[in-house]
């Protein structure tokens, strides 16, 4: 295995402070509604599962450990924005759906927040954005392939 050069770790460290850059951001806006990223994150995602979703599943989904999807959860359920029910098959499991008014806060900071992300991406040319998500789709992938094959 060769050496890390200068240049290779300096290319490194930028895409690592962009990365971070590109949380921070998303964690700055989300602070602006009232929320931290992985309740808005959790908000995203139940918007395109009605019929609930259990929270061990959700966490696991999203990469959030199990105790903070626990205190995501009890932080928006105090809020009157989601409530736990049992499970049709299971009533030791639970699942989480949206209350009327959770719903109603979900679609409208949701919206905010495409609206946001694509005001944002506006001054950047379809070609160019093509590329980028073409980019980050194989690193993603070479990444994750080379998980597989590491020992």
């Amino acid at each position: 295995m060769s050496k890390i050069s200068p240049e290779q770790k300096k290319k490194l460290l930028k895409m690592s402070d962009l990365w971070r850059r590109y949380d921070q951001v998303y964690e700055d806006w989300s602070q602006r509604q009232g929320l931290s990223t992985n309740a808005l994150t959790l908000l995203e995602e139940m918007l395109i599962r009605p019929e609930g979703v259990e929270p061990a599943e959700i966490a696991d989904y999203l990469g959030i450990p199990r105790q903070t999807m626990t205190s995501t959860l009890d932080s928006l359920e105090s809020k009157g924005f989601l409530a736990r029910f049992p499970h049709e098959k299971d009533r030791r499991r639970k699942v989480v759906r949206f209350t009327p008014e959770g719903k109603k806060f979900a679609e409208k900071t949701v919206e905010g927040l495409h609206r946001w992300e694509l005001d944002s991406l506006s001054s950047i040319g379809s070609r160019e954005l093509d590329r980028t998500y073409l980019t980050l789709e194989i690193l993603c992938r070479k990444m994750a392939d080379s998980l597989k094959t590491e020992k």
